[in-house]
């Protein structure tokens, strides 16, 4: 009896293992796992290299300078001869650079257009004084070494048209605290602004 029942189920399975062909039936029962050995490969770690430092470029610089001279670089402070923020910028510049009126709550909450204004006007008075920064740039005049951003800061303080008197008569004006435009022309010498016009 039990012969016969191993016969059955033996007969069962290879009616069903030839069911399926040809097949290879004893891969689904017992796979083979086969391991192939794998290259090595050796990495060579490269020392890391730095980026260059990218230097603030000497027109920020010239900014910092100047409105640390200016207002101790605030933007939010007017002075008692009403000139605002971080440059120090009259009421009607503002106006004029701007394009647009603003209130002066407007312009001392923004650095943007504080900034935007002060670009303005440097490149206004640049385009005043072409001539003699053309001629005069980089020379000694009246005993004093003259540059492209000294000629412009000088003209912030003291307007352009006495930077072109200062060129003709070495006539020296000053603001009301006594700085001088010589003062402005040599403390700001030497920055390379780059501004176009």
């Amino acid at each position: 009896m039990i012969h016969a029942k191993q016969t059955i189920v033996l007969g069962l399975f290879v009616s069903i293992a030839s069911a399926f062909g040809n097949q290879k039936f004893y891969r689904y029962i017992n796979p083979v796992i086969e391991v192939s050995r794998q290259k090595v490969v050796e990495f060579k770690i490269e020392p890391k290299v730095e980026q260059p430092v990218i230097k603030v470029s000497e027109f920020n610089n010239f900014l910092s300078a100047l409105g640390r001279r200016e207002s101790s670089n605030r933007w939010t402070v007017i002075n008692k001869w009403g000139y605002m923020g971080r440059y120090q910028m009259s009421r009607k510049n503002v106006d004029i650079f701007l394009g647009k009126h603003i209130t002066n709550r407007q312009f001392l909450e923004s650095r943007e257009l504080q900034n935007k204004c002060m670009l303005a006007l440097l490149k206004h008075n640049k385009k005043l004084l072409r001539r003699q920064i053309r001629k005069y740039a980089n020379t000694n005049v009246n005993g004093v070494w003259v540059t492209e951003s000294g000629i412009l800061a000088a003209a912030h303080l003291a307007g352009a048209g006495n930077v072109k008197k200062w060129f003709r008569n070495g006539k020296n004006p000053k603001d009301e605290l006594g700085t001088s435009l010589v003062d402005y022309m040599t403390l700001f010498g030497g920055y390379n602004l780059e501004i176009s016009i």
